[in-house]
């Protein structure tokens, strides 16, 4: 039994867990919540990349580079960690999260409330362990395919009115990015990543605290090479080169601190976070065969910091309404920084010299974005709720200024205990990226082999888009329960990224007009050691003439999409994840599918990539009764080897293959201490 003082740190703590809740909940929303024992059934379990816990989400769809899509959209994604706003990153590849620090993942998705804003296609809130989950140090090494090699270590501590967690970790395997070839095994493509996370929270009193998020990141990254292609062009003094000896590589760094204040005193619930994040990518060029094959060589270094605060509150008025307004305003500078070797071209557009001209060039964007809102949360009844408000949004960058009142709507009905339903409305203002690139620059690669064929560079603008989500949660027996929901979105400007040269960069375009519209299925069985799940999603998208950053295209298919309506790139029509984790004893057992119907392909994505269907298996073992007793844990991914292509090169903003990953062994084992 614990001591008194402890059990009122917990209650305390617990009351400000849920104040916390209570200031930014999904009303009208639609919320899928992947608890621990979920997470732990992913495969490679608290080793697995944060995106392989996303994906066993309803209606998130499988790219290349670890990118995700849920419900049709290219990115759009908000990051929060125990209720408190992540900066935004650039668009790398590099896993920031990492999952072993959450204690569960919810995504939030539909027609959010008026508290959220910018990126809309969904919320991703993590809960960080706490309270008991903290008790206690980990130190574990994870290995086995592909040179994977993963040690780890957690720290973490509650007493007081304080607690602490920490966990850092380093990576290294040989497929650090998909495979370009269906070959097992791809060649360079080793990575070494280390990740830092810390989460600090200290009670000032009954009614307030401070809490601190910080993480650091370093990662390294060789792109991995196509053997056997034919050299394009010729380099004075080269030599006879080979495709499969192609030396590029990429490192990503990122960081970011954020410091929160919360509080809740009577009716009154309060939380202000400021927050600032610097991160970069480099990109070094294989200068002699990337000039032989591609006829242009490009080292990149893009750069960034973000700098912010977030207000929110909620005050309840009476029994039947909540009151909530808040801000967020931030500040970017981004700087773009390349050293371009190109050949130079003659009228026709023919290799005119074997000597590379060297084209130096700096670039940079600054932008605003700030957002305020106000709604109310008004209980009609105790079985109908309507949740009702506004928000004012900005987006004032060097390259756009644009501004919109933006009204939201939803209604909770709970017909009865077991049933819940919900139908939305929501006015979307998603800005773009602070990443454009000035004609100027274009102009330096005129007459040369890295010259676009279209000169046209409009800036892209922020999309604007109505949505409608309307859906029903039923719970069918004791641990069981089905949801049923449907969404369909109408936008201008809508937005895209696509990769548009070697370096793994996404860059923004997005078309005139566009709408997105689909239906998904989700259900979970939780009874004694059984924890099941199963999802199905649908989407159906639809793009009509791009209105930005047009030299990135090739003028035929800038034609053709500007009287045809189109599929987005990263449609993935159907997809399927399923999984079962039977837990006994000290033992668990536990298998999943991924099914993934294909993402668009060849010209203007009037093609589809084949479908496909993953299955993995593992398990773990507790040596003892313990917290602090030696776990292991076995898994194969891709169980039966199923080869499969996620991109083959071709569609709009692709510009290289990439393979799924072939079947892996993998070992892990922990011990507390």
């Amino acid at each position: 039994t614990a001591p008194p003082a402890t059990t009122g740190d917990v209650v305390v703590t617990g009351r400000l867990d849920a104040a916390r809740d209570r200031i930014a909940p999904s009303l009208g929303a639609v919320e899928y919540t992947i608890g621990p024992a979920q997470i732990a059934a992913t495969p490679q379990g608290e080793d697995a990349s944060f995106n392989q816990v996303l994906l066993r989400a309803p209606g998130v769809v499988l790219d290349s580079f670890g990118e995700e899509h849920v419900r049709g959209e290219h990115g759009g994604l908000t990051y929060r960690v125990n209720g408190v706003l992540l900066p935004e990153s650039l668009n790398g590849f590099g896993q920031e999260l990492d999952t072993r620090i959450a204690r569960s993942v919810s995504l939030v998705t539909g027609a959010l409330p008026a508290q959220f804003g910018f990126r809309t296609a969904g919320i991703v809130d993590v809960t960080t362990k706490s309270g008991g989950a903290l008790a206690g140090n980990r130190v574990g090494v994870h290995g086995g395919s592909y040179d994977t090699v993963q040690p780890s270590i957690q720290l973490g501590g509650a007493g007081g009115r304080a607690e602490y967690f920490a966990s850092g970790s380093y990576l290294h395997d040989a497929i650090g990015i998909e495979n370009p070839t269906a070959g097992a095994r791809p060649l360079h493509d080793g990575t070494g990543q280390g990740k830092l996370f810390g989460y600090a929270s200290l009670r000032l009193d009954a009614d307030s605290r401070v809490s601190l998020l910080a993480s650091g990141g370093t990662a390294r990254f060789q792109l991995p090479d196509t053997p056997g292609l034919a050299p394009v062009f010729v380099l004075a003094g080269a030599g006879p080169v080979a495709s499969r000896d192609v030396d590029e590589n990429q490192t990503e760094t990122n960081g970011y601190l954020v410091l929160s204040y919360q509080r809740s005193a009577g009716a009154l619930d309060l939380q202000v976070s400021p927050y600032v994040r610097h991160g970069r990518i480099g990109f070094r060029a294989d200068r002699v065969r990337d000039l032989v094959f591609q006829g242009v060589a490009a080292d990149v270094a893009e750069s960034f910091t973000t700098a912010g605060v977030q207000a929110d509150l909620a005050r309840r008025i009476g029994g039947t309404h909540t009151l909530r307004a808040g801000l967020i305003a931030q500040h970017t500078d981004e700087h773009l920084d390349t050293l371009t070797f190109a050949f130079p071209v003659d009228a026709g557009g023919g290799q005119g010299a074997t000597t590379a001209l060297a084209i130096p060039d700096r670039s940079g964007n600054r932008a605003w974005e700030a957002g305020v809102y106000v709604q109310d949360e008004w209980r009609l009844s105790g079985r109908l709720t309507l949740d009702y408000g506004a928000r004012y949004d900005r987006f004032d960058a060097s390259f756009d200024h644009e501004g919109q009142f933006s009204p939201r709507a939803g209604v909770v009905w709970t017909p009865d205990a077991k049933t819940t339903a919900h139908l939305g409305y929501a006015r979307y203002f998603a800005p773009p990226s602070a990443q454009f690139i000035p004609p100027a620059s274009l102009a330096r690669l005129a007459g040369t082999s890295a010259a676009p064929e279209v000169l046209a560079d409009t800036p892209t603008r922020v999309e604007r888009s109505h949505y409608v989500d309307a859906g029903i949660r039923r719970v069918l027996a004791p641990g069981w329960q089905v949801t049923l929901d449907g969404f369909y979105k109408r936008a201008r400007h809508l937005g895209d990224l696509g990769q548009f040269g070697a370096a793994v960069i996404l860059s923004p375009f997005s078309y005139d007009r566009g709408h997105v519209e689909g239906g998904e299925i989700s259900t979970t069985w939780v009874h004694g050691g059984w924890n099941l799940f199963g999802n199905f999603g649908h989407v159906e998208t639809s793009a009509t003439a791009i209105d930005s950053a047009e030299y990135q295209f090739p003028p035929g298919e800038l034609a053709y999409i500007a009287t045809h309506a189109i599929r987005l790139d990263h449609e993935g029509e159907y997809t399927v994840s399923a999984g079962a984790a039977r837990a006994w004893g000290r033992d668990t057992l536990h298998t999943d599918l991924q099914y993934g119907h294909g993402l668009r392909s060849g010209f203007a994505n009037t093609g589809k990539q084949p479908s496909y269907a993953t299955i993995d298996i593992g398990g773990e073992h507790r040596f003892g009764s313990g917290s602090q007793s030696p776990t292991l844990r076995l898994d194969v991914v891709n169980l039966f080897d199923h080869a499969y292509p996620i991109r083959d090169g071709s569609g709009l903003g692709i510009s290289a293959a990439q393979y799924g990953q072939r079947r892996g062994f993998y070992a892990g084992l922990t011990k507390g201490f």
